[in-house]
This record gives C-alpha cells, structure tokens and sequence, in this order.
C-alpha cells in the first residue's frame, strides 16, 4: 500500500514540475529572437567626456549563429572584416590581406563593447536562468549564469520586458561577481511581429567617463547571402 501511495505521489510531483515547465515562458528564446536579425546598417560611436571620439560604419550580417561584419567608414578601415563561424572569431585586415584570430572577451575595436557583444548573440547557448523575479509593469528580472569559461561574463542581471518581449537593461558581471559593464536597449521598434532595439548603449564601471553607443538601422530579418559568405575561406573577397 505504502509503496502504491510513493509511486503515486512521484508521479503526480513529476506532472507538476513538467506543467509548471510547461506554463514558464522561455524568456532566452525570446531574448535571442528579439536581437535576431539577419542584415542592418550600424554606426558604432564611442565617446569621452560626452563627447565623440571615434566611429565606425559597418554592415552586420547573420545567418543562425554565424555572423560577419564589413566596415565601411572611416576610409583608413574600410575593407576590415569580422566573422564568427559559429566556432571562432576572426579578422580580415585589408591592408596586409592577413587574417588573424581574435577572443570573444577581447575589446571592440577599444570600445566599450566586448567582440562578444557584437558577435556571439546567442543567450539559449551561452546562459541559464538561475533566477527571475517580477518587477511589476510587464517586466521581470532575470539572472543568468554562464554555462562555461568562453562566455564573456560569468553572470548577467537582465531587465526583460515581458509584454514587448524584449531587453531593457542588462548588467555583466566578472568571474569574482564585479559588475564589469551595463547594457541599455533603446529605442524599440517593431519589425514584422518582433520587437527590436535599435539603440544599446554600453557604459563601462570602470571608466566612467566613456561610453559606447550602437545605432542599428536597414534592419532586415532576412539576408540573401549564401553560405559560403559566413566562411573563412571567403573573408578576403
């Protein structure tokens, strides 16, 4: 009898976790669908004191979780390319043709931006959710843990708006839990049935007078790039 009554009591516990499973919202699939686009015009400034000090024009493309980046401004980098082949990062520098390899945590082009930020955009791989909490208003907040070394911070506070689907604010966090960096989504427009960010700002804890800000525009869900593009043999053509 005892043993009927354990094996009930199992079961039912087991059809309550997969229901409560079943009824949480995949809050990184969302993420990644709402920073999910396959073509944009982008202009990256990067700023001290409030003011400019240096830009770069690029196209961005995606396919999946392979991405490239072609600078088209200012003319002494027009020609550079970046590429994540969905395994490493690599750089193409058009003026000795050479090709060099880069790690994810290294810097964008001395920005305040990690190589990360812009080019492994992918949370369902790279983190869980260790915890979430509601903050009211449709939004809650989510911590994330890094599932391994290569991600560029072992922890993320993330402010997710839960009606709109997508990212307000995000904070990253070093492997001694020092908050390295904090992350704002602005400007949210709606492209098909996503919404999108088309602004982030990046300020950097460390260096408080600087700051880095990424201006998304020709977005596209879609790209007419074949798969040869996203390949390292095609990064010096």
């Amino acid at each position: 009898m005892r043993t009927t009554i354990l094996i009930l009591l199992t079961g039912f516990i087991i059809l309550f976790v997969n229901d409560v499973r079943a009824q949480t919202p995949d809050y990184l699939f969302d993420l990644d669908k709402s920073i999910y686009i396959e073509y944009a015009t982008m202009r990256m400034e990067m700023l001290k004191n409030d003011r400019v000090v240096r830009y770069y024009d690029m196209e961005f493309y995606r396919s999946d979780n392979k991405m490239r980046m072609e600078f088209t401004a200012p003319a002494s980098e027009k020609g550079r390319r970046m590429l994540n082949d969905n395994s490493s990062l690599w750089m193409y520098l058009p003026r000795t043709s050479k090709i060099m390899k880069l790690p994810f945590k290294q810097s964008f082009m001395g920005s305040d931006a990690s190589n990360a930020d812009l080019m492994r955009l992918c949370f369902k791989n790279d983190y869980e959710i260790v915890n979430n909490t509601d903050k009211g208003n449709a939004v809650v907040q989510l911590e994330l843990k890094a599932k391994d070394l290569e991600v560029a911070y072992s922890k993320v506070i993330l402010l997710y708006d839960t009606k709109r689907k997508v990212p307000i604010e995000q904070e990253m966090f070093s492997l001694s839990n020092k908050l390295i960096k904090t992350m704002f989504y602005e400007d949210i427009m709606k492209i098909g049935d996503t919404y999108i960010p088309c602004t982030i700002r990046i300020k950097e804890e460390l260096q408080k007078n600087t700051e880095t800000k990424m201006y998304y525009t020709n977005i596209k869900k879609e790209n007419s790039k074949p798969a040869e593009f996203f390949t390292l043999g095609s990064l010096r053509r």
